[in-house]
């Protein structure tokens, strides 16, 4: 049952459009701060923050601090997650 319930935070989370979008962005490098994802979407900082605090809340990324920066990488620390990411961005 707890499977499921990761499974349905993470669908839920990745579910919206802008979300997906910068869970892909994070897919392409390494880390990536909050102004640059705004940036890179056209889309103000906090809306950012925003939409980052559910895909922390699903386990998909963590935050990290860079000074007074904040910045997400994926979070590839349980084996669903792992393979979901090669999943979602695998090269076909």
């Amino acid at each position: 049952m707890e499977q499921c319930e990761d499974f349905a935070k993470t669908f839920n989370a990745l579910g919206d459009k802008t979300r997906f979008r910068l869970f892909q962005l994070l897919s392409e490098k390494d880390s990536i701060c909050v102004s640059q994802l705004a940036e890179e979407l056209s889309i103000t900082p906090a809306c950012v923050s925003q939409h980052m605090k559910i895909l922390t809340e699903a386990g998909l990324v963590s935050r990290v601090r860079e000074g007074q920066r904040v910045c997400y990488e994926i979070n590839t620390d349980s084996p669903s997650k792992k393979a979901l990411s090669e999943i979602i961005f695998s090269k076909v």
